[in-house]
């Protein structure tokens, strides 16, 4: 009820602002519409054949109008007329027997042109405030939409609703049903034989003087955490680690950011937590409960949120973060650590030796180095914050960039991330060994199920003080009560959505099974994100190993995993050991593994199951804006389920059918009407509207600037810089020329790039068996440079062996070593830039013509609108903008390019 008084307020709010505004509009838009009438006066003169007056009268109308619209400091009318100069041409024009008319001719249309193009932005502004109003009056624009928290991992849309569950549909029933038989029944959990199993996994030397330093480690944090004084800088981040969580109901979030702005309050809140951190000991949930809400996601999960009261809120947040900090730097250590089970490096003689033969090649550009840093950046613990200040992003952009920048990314790219990975890998694997197995699946219902006992069991294993597990057990043991049930039941199982405290129990339960699959499986690495699970290896034996320890140990702690996700694929040689594998296929998102073309395809009866879904959503807005946000991020909801913007390995048949099936989504959306969404749109507007000549560009312009932001999913694809190019063989390339102090050219790392191998002319699914034919030739150019110390390595260097390296010993270093391989695997996981627009006169003259919006300011999606409908729009409206930027309530415009849907339930 709260929840639903909140957004009344809040709709009422932003129609009060927008009613001010749209009321300026209507007044300005009459007054000109009026001053707009000077034009049949002055056709009057000109059908007299006065044109010199004609442009006398259109000059004035012009200069004298002060509302929107009228002249910049530079008095230039249509990108052509300068109104000072036409003063003097004036002049000239009276006096000039010579003069020619069709010059004057030609002022009198562009003073015309001006006024008309002023009233078709004054005519689009009332569209626009019409079609806000309508937004707002709909209903599509109620936030009831919340960010989910880090453990929706499976939604990558992070759009959904919270609604109360009386309104749910058949399957919020289900699931609600389901949530109630988990979260208030005991688990039991055998304690003593889960520690023994823990005691057994950290039995070796390493791995003991490792859980030592980490147990040490954590007392002490909790010891200097409990009587740490919370500051300013502490509340503000939790504020700001909050509000990306998506925990709060849009009221509480609204009165967070309020605080941000308010110095006393922030030290006044600090006042308060440093109170409650003194009382830490006895804290405890209201007696009253949290009340359960349900929100709904594109996926059509349900999810139950219990928001706490804000200081409760900030407490929790401000803990719960501190901690996720220092487990993860603790663990981070333990990870890079000789616990940590990987490939027995080589000596320092070893690599000294392999470092000179290879030509300053150090391995630190290899495919091993690569993978760690993968792993240590986007999948080891990722739910986990890294730094106060930095809460971990939850990817809910419906414009999210096709090339994203390096560093944080949300878990929807990283997700991306891991399909262009293990792509890449079973290229690999398939290339040099002939095979490639892999499992995938996750835990059913993780977060509800996770047994208290299992939780606290590791944490007290991992090193919590016994103070720290009391408030732990206060925290999970949360009173909850549903919509409409009287009674307050407490919670015996699992963790509540979104709470930081949620994250670092979550996370310590299965940093446990990442490191018993590296244990028990030979360095095997599980590729988790949360609970979502990837194995893969070119031997099947390391796979089915690492998939029976975790079946092991998710029995041990009380977990179960989801049959509907969990499936394996074996390609190539056959191994006796893939009958351990679990049955199923390889799902990722609307993607299934295909072993015979050892490669992801479409799965097209998942995509027709969301046209159908995404149809009836269309159908249930009332607005064109809603429609087109509805639009927008179901769009983006398929294109992040195909697996974003395609890596480079995906081939050309995986580009061409992601292609074919977005327009097939088209197609099967706009069945019976033509033009696909801009189609729709025009029908709809000359409907309600009456409005039937929009130019084409209005449809994909931005809100800023008069448009309806509808997005074109298929530029983003069809304007990436592809390799469509056949296989070429590499040329030999010339050994460099030694300079005068016996130095040859290097690059990165001190590695003398000599190989002639070419990125770009290898396709994804010949590219490292390109690699393996090219082998043959690099060793035999590192050799001679060697054998003949053509660059006088040998003579300068003491201790290093006269003889080369065997070709089976180079071969032996493609991925531990060889910085040429890691080259090809890095360009496996780029994603191709979008081409570049070239600014053609044309083009640079409708920039010209477009008010504030410059070609360096946008981006390439901008640059390729602009490009393709730029001069329509600017011949429809006089401008890149069809309405003047001043005239749209622009508080409200970010409003609606992040507003989550309102998911009819």
């Amino acid at each position: 009820m709260a929840a639903t008084k909140s957004t009344s307020s809040f709709s009422q709010t932003l129609q009060f602002i927008t009613d001010i505004k749209l009321q300026e509009l209507e007044k300005q838009r009459l007054a000109y519409k009026a001053h707009a009438k000077i034009i049949d006066e002055a056709n009057a003169f000109g059908a007299q054949g006065d044109i010199l007056k004609k442009i006398e009268i259109l000059t004035k109308a012009v200069k004298s109008w002060s509302g929107s619209g009228s002249l910049s400091e530079q008095k230039i009318v249509g990108g052509k007329l300068q109104m000072t100069n036409l003063e003097f041409w004036l002049q000239q024009a009276r006096k000039d027997p010579s003069f020619s008319r069709e010059i004057a001719q030609g002022w009198a249309e562009t003073l015309e042109e001006h006024i008309r193009h002023t009233v078709m932005r004054f005519d689009s502004a009332k569209l626009f405030g019409t079609l806000f109003n309508e937004w707002l009056a709909s209903g599509d624009s109620v936030a009831l939409a919340y960010q989910a928290g880090p453990g929706e991992m499976d939604d990558p849309s992070g759009s959904g609703s919270s609604e109360a569950v009386e309104v749910g549909r058949k399957e919020m029933f289900e699931q609600k049903e389901t949530l109630v038989s988990l979260i208030f029944e005991d688990y039991s959990v055998d304690v003593n034989e889960l520690n023994a199993y823990l005691a057994d996994l950290f039995s070796s030397e390493h791995a003991k003087k490792a859980l030592e330093k980490l147990r040490k480690e954590l007392k002490d944090f909790g010891y200097g955490l409990q009587r740490e004084t919370v500051t300013v800088t502490d509340v503000t981040d939790a504020i700001k680690s909050l509000l990306a969580s998506g925990l709060m109901d849009e009221e509480k979030r609204t009165t967070l950011k309020a605080f941000q702005e308010n110095p006393t309050v922030l030290d006044e809140v600090a006042s308060v937590l440093n109170m409650r951190m003194a009382s830490l000991d006895s804290w405890a949930w209201p007696e009253q409960g949290i009340l359960v809400e349900f929100r709904r996601h594109l996926n059509g999960k349900y999810r139950g949120f219990a928001d706490p009261e804000i200081i409760d809120a900030l407490l929790l947040q401000h803990l719960g973060v501190a901690w996720q900090v220092k487990f993860k730097q603790a663990l981070l250590r333990l990870f890079d650590s000789k616990a940590w089970i990987r490939s027995t490096p080589p000596t320092h003689k070893e690599k000294e030796q392999r470092t000179q033969q290879l030509r300053g090649d150090t391995g630190s550009r290899s495919i091993e180095a690569e993978r760690n840093k993968i792993r240590r950046a986007n999948f080891f613990l990722t739910q986990l914050q890294d730094k106060p200040g930095q809460p971990v992003p939850y990817d809910d952009l419906v414009d999210a960039p096709a090339t994203p920048d390096s560093g944080v990314i949300g878990p929807a790219l990283v997700k991306q991330k891991l399909l262009h990975i293990m792509t890449t890998e079973c290229y690999l694997n398939m290339s040099i060994y002939g095979s490639h197995a892999a499992v995938c699946s996750d835990l059913e219902w993780f977060g509800p199920a996770l047994p208290h006992s299992s939780i606290l069991t590791v944490l007290e294993f991992l090193g919590m003080s016994k103070t720290w597990l009391g408030f732990y057990k206060a925290f999970l043991s949360v009173p909850m009560r549903f919509s409409g049930d009287l009674e307050t039941r407490v919670r015996k199982r699992g963790t509540p959505i979104s709470y930081a405290l949620s994250g670092l129990c979550g996370e310590a339960i299965m940093f446990i099974m990442d490191f018993a699959v590296n244990q028990r499986a030979n360095g095997l690495y599980l590729y988790r994100m949360h609970d979502d699970l990837w194995l893969w290896d070119s031997d099947t034996k390391k796979v089915a190993d690492g998939w029976e320890e975790m079946k092991k140990y998710a029995a041990l702690v009380g977990l179960k995993f989801n049959q509907k996700k969990t499936g394996s694929a074996c390609v190539g040689a056959v191994s006796k050991d893939s009958s351990r594998l679990p049955p199923g296929s390889i799902l990722w998102g609307f993607l299934k593994f295909d072993e015979q073309k050892s490669r992801f395809v479409f799965d097209q009866a998942e995509v027709d199951h969301h046209i159908v879904e995404m149809r009836r959503q269309l159908a249930s807005t009332k607005s064109v804006f809603g429609w087109v946000n509805a639009y927008n991020k179901y769009m983006a909801f398929f294109l992040r389920n195909f697996g974003g913007t395609p890596a480079n390995c995906f081939g050309t048949a995986h580009v061409n059918e992601l292609i074919d099936t977005l327009g097939r989504i088209q197609r099967e959306l706009f069945q019976e009407s033509s033009g696909g969404a801009v189609g729709y749109l025009r029908k709809t507007l000359e409907e309600r509207f009456g409005i039937t000549d929009l130019p084409e560009g209005y449809f994909y312009f931005p809100i800023s600037s008069g448009g309806l932001e509808l997005r074109n999913t298929m530029l983003e694809l069809l304007a990436l810089e592809r390799r469509d190019k056949p296989l070429a063989a590499a040329d030999d390339a010339e050994l460099p020329e030694s300079s005068d102090d016996n130095e040859p050219e290097s690059d990165y790392n001190g590695y003398v790039s000599d190989d002639g191998f070419e990125e770009d002319k290898s396709t994804a699914e010949h590219k490292f068996a390109a690699r393996i034919a090219e082998d043959r030739k690099a060793y035999a150019r590192l050799k001679e440079v060697w054998d003949q110390d053509q660059d006088k390595r040998r003579s300068r260097l003491f201790a290093v062996p006269d003889e080369f390296m065997s070709f089976d010993e180079y071969t032996a270093l493609r991925e531990s070593w060889l910085s040429n391989w890691g080259a090809s695997y890095r360009d496996m996981l780029e994603s191709p830039t979008p081409r570049n627009v070239v600014l053609v006169p044309k083009v640079r003259e409708v920039i010209g013509s477009g008010g504030s919006r410059e070609w360096s300011s946008m981006d390439w999606y901008e640059r390729w609108v602009v490009s393709m409908y730029g001069e329509e729009v600017v011949r429809k409206f006089g401008g890149l903008e069809a309405v003047d930027p001043n005239l749209i309530p622009v508080g409200m415009v970010q409003l609606f390019r992040t507003s989550r849907m309102k998911l009819d339930q």
